[in-house]
């Protein structure tokens, strides 16, 4: 877990897509399954049935929040990772509910037991961030595990004040409020689409910045406003924003490589690993100091873990859930290690 700020790199932006995270929101049969369907090596996670149409589709029925648990874990199988390389959330509304179902149903009541009717029972306010924590930490699971992820709404047209009290309307996804700033949070794109009527006929458009009217946007600087909705077509405009910035910001700082950034860099933590280098620092001081352990070394110790822990709280007291504070008192030790006293 240890931090070293000299070994930084340039960050580089990757061209491809398989890095990012999409959200895709529109009308009803607008293309949005379809097109996130040809993203490489995709799973569909079917919260809502709609890929009857669509041939060779592979997708994983999701009846509840507990079996989208389960495919997590099996997200997590190399072979899965071998096979997939983008998870597709048709739609994120349906896997919000699911989310506030399970929370719901284990959230634990005054007289002992468990389940209430509404998230709102939970008192305080605490069920709503209970929902999108568990949203939320679900959802990044999944990029963290080297997925490219795309997630799916539906559009809806609402009404809103703005400063001055005055009332506009703006058409924004169907998904809860609380759910919608989770994954425009994550998304490098956010895209509405609909079918516009054109000289040519009827085409489905994808627009892709935000205006009054309705909720779009990128993090990439050169994006078109719009494009014709296709898997194609997306993959193409972004290329030509990547290589419009990359002639102002320079090409040193573009990769063809695939890069995400969620992924760990560190190893993940191991409590009993934790717990054995802090026993084997403590040893090596008793063994340095010998019979002035105690005035030397005893003090300083009982600061760092009372800091992290609290007063009269122990290493030997450690939860598994605390696995990042003993991480933190182990690498204040190596450096206490280091002194020479």
């Amino acid at each position: 877990m240890a931090i070293d700020l000299m070994s930084l790199q340039p960050h580089k932006v990757s061209r491809d897509l398989r890095g990012y995270s999409v959200f895709f929101y529109g009308e009803p049969k607008s293309g949005k399954t379809t097109t996130a369907a040809h993203f490489p090596e995709a799973l569909l996670l079917a919260f809502e049935k709609g890929y009857n149409a669509i041939p060779g589709i592979m997708a994983q029925p999701i009846n509840s929040w507990g079996e989208f648990k389960q495919t997590l874990r099996e997200l997590k199988k190399q072979e899965v990772k071998d096979k997939f390389s983008t998870i597709i959330i048709d739609t994120a509304d349906i896997a919000y509910d699911y989310c506030t179902k399970y929370i719901c149903d284990n959230a634990k009541r005054p007289d002992g037991g468990f389940g209430v009717d509404a998230i709102s029972d939970i008192g305080y306010g605490k069920g709503y961030g209970m929902v999108s924590q568990e949203f939320d930490d679900s959802l990044r699971s999944i990029v963290q595990m080297d997925y490219g992820l795309v997630l799916i709404s539906h559009a809806t047209d609402k009404t809103f004040k703005n400063e001055s009290g005055e009332e506009y309307n703006q058409i924004v996804p169907t998904l809860d409020k609380r759910a919608t700033n989770i994954v425009s949070r994550m998304a490098d794109i956010i895209g509405y689409s609909r079918v516009v009527s054109t000289d040519q006929g009827d085409k489905t458009m994808l627009f892709m910045r935000g205006t009054n009217r309705y909720m779009a946007g990128s993090r990439f600087k050169y994006t078109p406003d719009y494009i014709e909705f296709s898997y194609q077509n997306l993959t193409n405009a972004i290329a030509d924003a990547i290589d419009a910035q990359a002639k102002e910001d320079g090409k040193e700082y573009f990769t063809d490589e695939r890069s995400n950034l969620y992924i760990p860099k560190e190893e993940e933590l191991n409590f009993d690993d934790l717990m054995l280098e802090f026993q084997n620092i403590i040893n090596r001081l008793i063994t340095k100091a010998g019979d002035s352990f105690e005035s030397k070394y005893t003090p300083r110790i009982t600061q760092i873990t009372e800091k992290y822990l609290g007063r009269g709280n122990k290493v030997s007291q450690c939860s598994r859930d605390q696995v990042e504070v003993l991480s933190l008192i182990v690498e204040e030790l190596k450096e206490l290690e280091k002194l020479n006293i």
